[in-house]
C-alpha cells in the first residue's frame, strides 16, 4: 500500500522518491496535529464560556500575553539546545501530557463540566483558554518550522497544499465524531472525557509521524533550501550562540520577517473581532450551555474545515503554479474587504457564521501554506524563534487589539459590527501594500539563491 502511494505521487508531482515519502508523512502528521486542534479549539470557547462567562473573553487575550513571554524565552532556549525535529517531539510531548491533565479536570464534580455555575474565579477555564491561544505557535508553528526547514520551494508549491489537505481532512472527521459522540452519549462528562483523550492520541501519533520522517528520510534529503542549510551548518560548526531574544531582535530588525509578522497580525485583528461577535450571539441563543455551544461550535469548525479542504485541493497549488507568490498574497486582503462590506449590509448571526467560516477556510486551506512558504528561503533562527513569536505573541498581540475593540461591542452591538468593518476595510488595505513588498522579496531572494537572516561577516 505505501509503495503504491508512493509511486503514484511520484508520477502525478514529479516528485522523487524521499520527497513523497516526507509529503505522506508530513500530511499524516498534519491530519493528526488537526484533528487534535479541531476538537480542543471547540472545546476552548464553550469551556470558557461557561465556566468564566462570554463577557470575560476579551479579557483573557490581555492574560495571554503576561503568559506568551516566558513562554516564547523557554521556547528559545529549547531550540538552542535540539536539533529541528526534537523540537516536535518536546513541544508534542508537552502537550500530550497537559491535554490528559486536562480530559481528567473536565470531569472532577467541582472543577468541570458538572458546575454549571460561570465566576471568573475558575482557574481551569481561564488555563485551558491559555493553553489554546498557544497551541497555534507551539504546535501548528513548531510543525511548520520543521516542514519548511526540509522543504526546496519546489516541494512546498507541490506539496503544501496537500499537506493542508491532509490536515482538513483530519479536522472534519474529529469534529463530526465528536459532535456525534455529544449527540448520543447518555453522559456528556463521559464524552468530553473521551474526545479529549483521543486528542491527546493524534498528538502523540503526529510525534510518531515525524519521527518516521528522520527514520525514512535519508539526512542528505533533509537539506531544504540548501543555501539556508549551509548557513545553519556553519553556525552549529563555529558553535554561534544567538540567545534567547534572537527571534524577537530578527522580527523587529529584518523588514522581510516584520513583514511576515504584519500578514499574521492583519488576519487575527479581523479574525478575533468577527469571531467574538459570533460567540456572542451564539452565548446568547444557546442560554450558555455547554454541550449546545459544544455542538455549535463543532458545526462551525467542522464547515470551515470542509471549505479549507476545497481550497487546499483545487486552489492552493494551482493559484501559486499560475500567478506566483507575490499576487497570491493579495487574496487575503481583498476577500477580507468583501466579507467586512457583507457585515456591513447584513449584521446577522447568519451572516457572521458565514463570514467565519469563509475567512477561516481561505485561511486554512489557502493562505496558512502560502504564508509557510515564505519562511523557506531563511535560517533556523528565523523558521523557528522569530516564527514562534510571530505565531505567540503576534497572535495574542493582535487578539488582545482587536479585543479592546470587543469590549465596546457590549454598548450597541449592530453599530460596533459597522464601526469595526470600517475599521476592517482599512486594515486591510494596509494588508495587502505589505503583501505586495514581501512577495517581492521572497522571489528576489530565491532568484539570487540568498538567504534572509544570515549574519554578514565583519
Amino acid at each position: 500500500m505505501r509503495n503504491w502511494c508512493t509511486s503514484y505521487l511520484e508520477k502525478k508531482l514529479q516528485l522523487n522518491r524521499f520527497d513523497t515519502i516526507k509529503l505522506i508523512l508530513s500530511g499524516l502528521a498534519f491530519f493528526f496535529v488537526i484533528g487534535a486542534y479541531s476538537i480542543l479549539r471547540s472545546l476552548k470557547t464553550s469551556i470558557f464560556v461557561a465556566f468564566i462567562g462570554v463577557e470575560y473573553e476579551p479579557y483573557a487575550k490581555v492574560v495571554s500575553i503576561l503568559v506568551t513571554i516566558p513562554t516564547m524565552l523557554l521556547y528559545a532556549k529549547i531550540v538552542d539546545r535540539v536539533k529541528k525535529h526534537q523540537a516536535v517531539y518536546v513541544v508534542l510531548g508537552f502537550y500530550v501530557a497537559l491535554t490528559l491533565i486536562f480530559a481528567f479536570l473536565f470531569t472532577h464534580p467541582s472543577y468541570g463540566v458538572s458546575n454549571t455555575v460561570a465566576s471568573p474565579y475558575r482557574l481551569v477555564g481561564w488555563v485551558f483558554e491559555i493553553f489554546m491561544d498557544l497551541f497555534q505557535a507551539l504546535i501548528v508553528g513548531t510543525f511548520w518550522s520543521f516542514v519548511s526547514s526540509i522543504s526546496t520551494p519546489s516541494f512546498a508549491g507541490k506539496g503544501y497544499s496537500l499537506i493542508v489537505a491532509c490536515s482538513r481532512v483530519g479536522g472534519m472527521l474529529t469534529t463530526a465524531l465528536s459532535w456525534l459522540m455529544l449527540e448520543t452519549v447518555t453522559t456528556f462528562t463521559t464524552s468530553i472525557l473521551a474526545i479529549t483523550i483521543i486528542s491527546a492520541i493524534f498528538l502523540a501519533l503526529a510525534t510518531y509521524c515525524v519521527y518516521l520522517i528522520t527514520q525514512w528520510v535519508p539526512q542528505s534529503h533533509r537539506h531544504g533550501y540548501e543555501a539556508a542549510y549551509q548557513v545553519d551548518q556553519k553556525n552549529e560548526r563555529e558553535h554561534k550562540k544567538t540567545g534567547i531574544l534572537e527571534g524577537l531582535r530578527i522580527v523587529l530588525t529584518e523588514p522581510y520577517v516584520f513583514g511576515i509578522f504584519w500578514l499574521v497580525f492583519s488576519f487575527e485583528v479581523v479574525n478575533i473581532i468577527i469571531d467574538y461577535q459570533l460567540h456572542v450571539l451564539m452565548a446568547l441563543e444557546t442560554n450558555s450551555h455547554v454541550i449546545d455551544m459544544s455542538k455549535f461550535m463543532l458545526f462551525y469548525t467542522g464547515t470551515f474545515q470542509a471549505i479549507g479542504l476545497l481550497f487546499a485541493l483545487f486552489g492552493t497549488s494551482q493559484m501559486i503554479r499560475r500567478f506566483g507568490v507575490q499576487k497570491c498574497l493579495l487574496v487575503m486582503p481583498l476577500v477580507t474587504i468583501l466579507m467586512a462590506v457583507l457585515l456591513m449590509l447584513s449584521p446577522k448571526l447568519a451572516t457572521l457564521f458565514i463570514v467565519m467560516v469563509i475567512m477561516r477556510g481561505l485561511n486554512y486551506g489557502f493562505n496558512d501554506p502560502l504564508r509557510e512558504i515564505l519562511f523557506i528561503p531563511t535560517v533556523k533562527d528565523i523558521q523557528f524563534k522569530s516564527k514562534a513569536w510571530i505565531g505567540s505573541f503576534g497572535r495574542t498581540f493582535a487578539k488582545t487589539s482587536g479585543s479592546s475593540l470587543n469590549i465596546l461591542a457590549t454598548q450597541s452591538l449592530h453599530l460596533i459590527i459597522f464601526l469595526q468593518s470600517i475599521f476592517t476595510i482599512a486594515l486591510a488595505v494596509g494588508w495587502a501594500f505589505v503583501g505586495i513588498m514581501v512577495g517581492k522579496k521572497y522571489l528576489k531572494t530565491i532568484a539570487s539563491n540568498s538567504v534572509i537572516g544570515e549574519k554578514k561577516e565583519d
